[in-house]
Parts: C-alpha cells; structure tokens; sequence
C-alpha cells in the first residue's frame, strides 16, 4: 500500500508487514517464501519492523514465531499522517486474521516497542495496576512519556501503583489519578509488571538501558496477577 511509504516505510517493509498480517503469527522462512523476499533480507526487516513496534515475537520449541502489531498501532508512528492512516486502518484489519490461541506471549524491544505497548493502554482504556514500578519510562522516551501521561489523564484513566518506598515523594507519584502505595523500605523489584485490559499482563526486563518485554495475554494469568496485586496492596502502606 503505497500509503504505508508516507510513515518512512520501505517498499520491502510494506511488502513483510502486509505478509505477516495474512499469514498471522508465522516463521520467517514462511514470511519469505509467501512474500517472495530472500529469507536473509526477511529476518533484516523483521528486526527493522521489531525497532519500530509494527512486529513482535514469541519463540516456541526453540523456533521465533513473528506477528503483526495491531493497524492501529501505526497511528502513533506519525501523528500528522492520522487522516491518510484513518483510511488504510479498515483495509488493513480486514488482512489481519483473528488469533487462534488463547494464550498469546509477545516480545517488545527498544523505544518503539516501549510505545506500542503503551499506546496499547490507551487503546483499552480502563484503570491498570503495576506492580514493582521502576520509573524506567522517562529513560527510556523522556518527552514522549510525559505526553503519554497527559493523555492517559485527559482519558480519565487511573491507575493504582505499588511503589518501592524510595519513591515517595517523587513526579511519578504525583501525576494525578493515580492512588499509591509503598512496598516497605528494603524490598526491591528488578522487574515490574503492569496489569491492563482484560486479559493482559505486561512484564518489564531489568534492563539498564533500553527496553524489553514480554507481553502475555491470557484471562487465567491476568487474574492471577490481579489477585496477586489486591493481596499486596491490602498489606502495603501509604
């Protein structure tokens, strides 16, 4: 789609990422062979798609599954595109097959794969819980997490965060519609989750830094992580 060209895509990028939504979560070589791209030059723009969060991954049995990230996704590539990617966005959907399984694991890497999962927040739209806050985001897209911030409380959208207690007193505690709690002083948490949607649990890597994350979506692991959340924050104090 000669649209996709205007978010800085090139005609190899368009030609994976088109592949990858008809195919739905598949290997490389069977990217290559559908879209008729030499099988080296597919892994090279599935890492160039992976770096702009249009691709994820998951690995099963030792083989790298790639997928598709959600059209509406490219929304957040260029803002003042949204017009022209509006229009592409059904054409788009209408390629993407619906997932078959019921326990989806994807992985998110760099700054790009930092803001599509995000966005993905947004997108759902309801209060979300994270456990273990790390305060990596301003790190990892400084300007843009402070938009992102605006805009999550334009929507109304509160969250009930689990602080280590050496944040108390910090921005991150401060931004409105956000109900707080602390973990007692010496507790540490080198990995965070972030409990969103319905059926989603986002799990941050300790990485110094840049980003990495697994996300996993899943009713049974989600509510899980939930109950696990409501435990903590009963015990947790102010």
């Amino acid at each position: 789609m000669e649209e996709l060209k205007q978010l800085g895509l090139t005609n190899t990028e368009i030609k994976i990422y088109i592949t990858l939504l008809e195919l739905g979560p598949s290997l490389a070589s069977a990217i290559a062979k559908k879209s008729l791209v030499n099988r080296a030059v597919t892994y090279h723009v599935l890492e160039n798609l992976i770096k702009k969060g249009l691709v994820s991954y998951v690995i099963k049995e030792n083989r790298k599954y790639f997928n598709a990230a959600e059209p509406k996704g490219l929304l957040a590539i260029l803002k003042e595109k949204e017009e022209t990617i509006k229009e592409i966005i059904p054409r788009l959907d209408a390629l993407k097959k619906p997932p078959k399984e019921r326990f989806i694991i994807e992985v998110f890497e760099g700054k790009e794969g930092f803001k599509t999962v995000m966005n993905d927040v947004l997108k759902e739209g309801k209060e979300y819980f994270i456990l273990g806050f790390t305060g990596k985001g301003p790190e990892i897209a400084k300007y843009w997490y402070a938009h992102w911030q605006r805009r999550r409380i334009k929507k109304k959208i509160l969250r009930k965060v689990l602080f280590p207690k050496s944040m108390k007193g910090t921005l991150f505690v401060k931004y409105p519609l956000t109900k707080a709690k602390f973990f007692p002083e010496n507790y540490q948490t080198p990995a965070s989750a972030l409990i969103y949607g319905k059926d989603k649990v986002l799990i941050f890597l300790p990485l110094q830094k840049d980003f990495a994350g697994i996300r996993i979506t899943n009713k049974k692991i989600f509510q899980s992580y939930k109950a696990y959340f409501n435990l903590l924050w009963e015990i947790a104090k102010k």
